[in-house]
């Protein structure tokens, strides 16, 4: 009986037949089938378990083709996934396309083309053949063009593999069986069993007849196949029953059976798997129990915090970690948030994933470094400090922080800029110069690259010698899946001179490369898997996650190449059949099925509400079909969106009571810094020479703002606020157009008369300046920003010209108690001040104090609020200028630049040599004047009291210049 068909529902003993025929086989070396590489290790284990260590092996198909090819006497090269599409991205190129030519530039494209000449392999259709059908397809009307170019990218790529000295995996396996069918007795009497497929494509079914084939091998071949004549369950598995039987396998059908469900799950769980999707179906119903429930979550984060809080409870009640599986349809999806929700709850998980090379630290360095050296004027100073972040690549890491300081302060962008300043102040990296130059040649580039991979990947471990564990095999996993693909490109070029690849493209394959990632399957993990994964297992616990409309069952996706229609229509023109894709709703059926029919104790299906953002989901109604098997009132528990903690009676962890009993319980108000402790420092704050008048004025808006400034003076990792540079840019300026003017005509007034004199002078310092002082750190806003500076500043200057009074500038950018050129000014015995006068503009003996502002608008400045805003900085510059320049202090302005409103701050009535460019409510008689000079004096004194005190507060209205709290996370002050 070389050919067997083992047939019959989910749990009718299928692995029994299968395994027990292949256990009583093994002094003959059975080879035993299985559809992943998870499901080998399972099997292993299984067989393990049951005595069966020797003699028998479990492999994929893929491993089979190869164990054919060796008994056969066929070997060749294989082209790896990597190599296939570069091969199949040169066939493109060379095509010369024209209808297709718009499609082949989009990036899917060449990885559509490829799933394509893997379905022709497998269905071993030559090039030939496609040609001669495609053109029966087309005749000569409007689809020859598109028929011509088809079949001109699969000719192309199997040219390419010729070329390369490689065969892809498809034409290797039909060679394999095409040189055993020569020479069928050396496979022997060796017998498969093919157990956990639901489908076949061609080259499977080819080689299991020509193994099992009585005319051919003659070996005996047992297949498991999930399949129940008329349920519509498995209607998408039909297509592959009636393949098997066309190759002449003898069918033996089983029956279901319960005796697997444990005691008090076997009605509720049994009733699900015989009468899921079947008409008539919710007429029968039974009590779920214990057995089925249902969790309902809002969003995504929700839904995986249900399921971990009852993983939980099973794995605190005994169930084996290993024996509990989560499936979703996709997991990939989820992974970042199973390993937060999981992670937080200690739940043992394996998820084999893929990432894309560049989500891993060893990937981002290489393509980093690549960027780097291969395109440097696309490379950005982050790629540079992606690579010298690179686990083990600097002994000392903080080296990296430092160069992205000064990155970031000094507005670099480029690679190169950041580049420069490393090599400023360390050492060369001439790992760039070494990889740019061979990228000249595409096989020295990928050697020097292999070489950098190596070094980067070793870095971290140099002189451990460490056994890796756990999360800690993901660097090896990163660094042979790189390497296999470098040296799988330089293979191509090698073959084949005519394959382009500059550092671009391989930058590109590098980048579209996915690394496998994760735990692998093992008894002391919970599962999480897809539904494909699960098939060939049972488990006490299942959970099928992400039960939503168009996730589960998944929507349709067209066909790039050759629609289903197409396929029908070149079979009738031509004969050629190619694999039409079957009912997508079918398969998703199919597949829900096997999900619920693995459990033998509990079933949990779960699906969500809504999204992240509280907008409303479609539940599957795959769910439905379930609840119209059971009886009214199954267990259902639900977590909405808002619940951002527990309940404390259901919080899973203690960290999770902790944060529910905090949630529930009385606020607790954070405690407001009151004053500062450290003796060292209040010893150096008592014993300071003199206040900065800056520091006084950001004590005055806030306690906290004056010790992060002042006092902390942590490093920026910004560039200035444009404001600050615009600032500091107008200043100097206008400090040298007005001494200039001076030195020109006499005198720094602006007039009428020497207006166009100014302006020249004006312009002349902005260009010759320019270089000093960095506007933004985007260069596309700098030319912007220098405009309207230039447009302000002239603006400012025709304003001086017509401004009356006698006042005229006197002194530019006065500095006092800089430590070198001047002493502080002594207010009041033991009270002394240091800082920096804009301008100060004198007439007989008096002086105007002019601080200036950026800003457009003044209002807030005007006397009437300096009490109620605690603002005294004009007020302490007049009563500095007094006793520094023995003048009569005649006012105090804050000036706008940006804009014609009028100064404000504080003059003194009876002075009519100021003019009339002020405010009148701004005008005092003398005796207030006076009272307000001394009103900021004793605030001057008590601001540096409570300053050499140590004094703290919040004030987070006055904290920022535009309002608000500048440092929350000091402060926590919430109002």
């Amino acid at each position: 009986m070389p050919l067997t068909l083992v047939t019959g529902p989910a749990n009718a003993a299928k692995a029994g037949e299968v395994l027990g025929g292949l256990r009583a086989r093994l002094d003959d070396e059975p080879i035993l089938v299985v559809p992943s590489f998870q499901d080998v290790e399972h099997a292993q284990r299984e067989l393990a378990e049951r005595g069966a260590v020797f003699g028998a092996s479990v492999l994929r198909f893929d491993r089979l083709f190869r164990e054919v090819a060796r008994r056969a006497g066929h070997s060749e090269r294989v082209a790896s996934d990597v190599q296939r599409e570069l091969i199949v991205e040169q066939a493109v190129r060379r095509a010369n396309l024209d209808l297709l030519a718009e499609s082949a530039a989009q990036p899917g494209f060449v990885g559509a083309a490829a799933r394509f000449v893997t379905e022709l392999g497998q269905s071993r259709v030559d090039p030939a053949r496609l040609t001669q059908a495609l053109r029966a397809w087309a005749g000569g009307g409007p689809r020859a063009r598109y028929a011509q170019e088809v079949a001109a990218v699969y000719r192309g790529y199997r040219e390419g593999l010729e070329a390369a000295g490689l065969a892809d995996p498809e034409l290797f396996a039909w060679r394999a069986l095409n040189a055993l069918r020569a020479e069928p007795a050396r496979w022997g009497a060796t017998p498969v069993y093919v157990y956990g497929f639901d489908d076949f494509n061609p080259l499977q079914l080819d080689a299991l007849e020509t193994i099992g084939g009585e005319r051919l091998c003659g070996a005996d071949v047992s297949i498991s196949l999930p399949y129940e004549p008329g349920r519509v369950a498995f209607k998408a598995v039909a297509r592959a029953h009636q393949d098997l039987l066309a190759l002449g396998a003898i069918e033996k059908r089983l029956p279901p059976l319960d005796d697997h469900y444990s005691a008090q799950a076997r009605a509720p769980l049994h009733h699900v798997e015989r009468r899921l999707f079947e008409e008539g179906a919710a007429s029968e119903r039974v009590d779920a129990g214990d057995a089925v429930s249902f969790h309902l979550a809002g969003g995504q984060r929700s839904e995986i915090e249900l399921a971990g809080a009852r993983l939980l409870e099973l794995l605190r009640a005994g169930v084996e970690p290993g024996d509990i599986a989560v499936v979703l349809r996709r997991p990939g999806d989820y992974a970042s948030l199973l390993e937060q929700v999981f992670g937080a709850y200690d739940i043992p998980f394996s998820l084999d994933r893929r990432v894309p090379l560049g989500h891993t630290g060893l990937g981002r360095g290489l393509l980093a470094l690549a960027r780097c050296a291969a395109l440097p004027d696309e490379a950005t100073a982050d790629d540079l400090l992606a690579w010298l972040r690179t686990p083990g690549l600097l002994e000392q890491p903080g080296l990296a922080d430092r160069l992205e300081s000064k990155v970031r302060r000094e507005g670099a962008h480029s690679a190169e800029q950041a580049r420069r300043i490393w090599e400023s102040d360390r050492w060369t990296l001439a790992e760039l110069d070494r990889l740019r130059e061979a990228g000249s040649d595409p096989a020295l580039f990928l050697a020097e690259l292999e070489r950098r991979l190596a070094r980067l990947f070793a870095g971290p471990y140099e002189r451990r010698a460490p056994v890796l564990l756990g999360h800690e095999l993901d660097d090896p996993r990163v660094y042979i899946a790189a390497r296999d693909a470098l040296v799988e490109l330089r293979a191509v070029v090698d073959a084949d001179p005519r394959t382009r690849l500059d550092p671009r493209r391989v930058l590109d394959v590098l980048g579209e490369l996915e690394v496998h990632l994760g735990e692998p399957p093992q008894p002391d993990r919970v599962q999480v898997a897809e539904p494909e994964a699960i098939r060939a297992r049972r488990f006490e616990a299942v959970f099928v996650c992400g039960l939503q409309e168009g996730e589960f069952p998944r929507g349709a996706s067209p066909e790039p190449f050759l629609p289903d229609e197409d396929r029908r229509e070149i079979a009738r023109a031509s004969g050629l059949v190619l694999p039409v894709r079957e009912d997508r709703l079918n398969r998703e059926r199919y597949l829900f099925y096997v999900c619920c029919s693995r459990a033998e104790r509990l079933l949990v299906l779960s699906s969500r509400s809504s999204d992240e953002e509280g907008n409303p989901q479609a539940e599957s109604f795959f769910v439905e079909d379930v609840r119209d098997l059971l009886a009214p009132g199954p267990r259902e528990r639900t977590r909405s969106l808002s619940e951002v903690t527990w309940r404390p009676e259901d919080a899973p962890t203690a960290a999770e009571l902790e944060r529910a009993l905090a949630a529930t319980g009385p606020r607790v108000e954070q405690p407001l810094p009151e004053a500062l402790t450290s003796a060292p420092l209040l010893e150096r704050l008592a014993a300071r020479d003199a206040v900065s008048a800056g520091a006084l004025e950001n004590f005055a808006d806030c306690p906290v703002k004056w010790l992060v400034e002042n006092i902390l003076r942590p490093d920026e990792l910004v560039p200035d606020p444009e404001a600050m540079v615009r600032g500091q840019y107008a200043h100097s300026v206008l400090q040298r157009t007005f001494e200039r003017l001076r030195e020109e005509t006499g005198s720094r007034r602006v007039t009428p008369e020497n207006l166009a004199r100014a302006e020249r002078i004006l312009l002349e310092e902005l260009r010759e300046q320019h270089s000093e002082f960095r506007l933004s750190p985007q260069q596309t806003r700098v030319r912007a920003a220098a405009r309207r500076l230039e447009f302000d500043l002239l603006s400012f200057v025709r304003r001086e010209a017509v401004r009356d009074g006698d006042f005229q500038p006197e002194h530019l950018e006065l500095v006092f108690g800089d430590g070198e050129k001047s002493e502080p000014v002594e207010l009041e015995p033991g009270l002394r001040v240091r800082g920096r006068i804009d301008r100060v503009d004198t007439s007989d003996g008096m002086a105007l104090v002019i601080d200036y502002k950026s800003a457009k608008k003044t209002d807030s400045y005007k006397v009437a609020s300096w009490e109620s805003e605690n603002r005294f900085q004009a007020a302490l510059y007049m009563l500095v200028v007094e006793r520094l320049l023995a003048l009569r202090a005649a006012g105090g302005v804050y000036l706008p630049l940006g804009s014609a409103e009028r100064p404000r701050g504080m003059l003194a009535k009876d002075v009519d040599e100021l003019g009339s460019g002020f405010v009148n409510n701004d005008r005092l008689p003398p005796d207030q004047f006076r009272e307000k000079l001394a009103w900021a004096l004793e605030q001057v004194r008590a601001t540096d009291a409570r300053m050499r005190g140590g004094e703290l507060g919040c004030k987070p209205d006055s904290c920022a210049w535009n309002g608000g709290c500048a440092y929350p996370s000091i402060c926590r002050c919430e109002s």
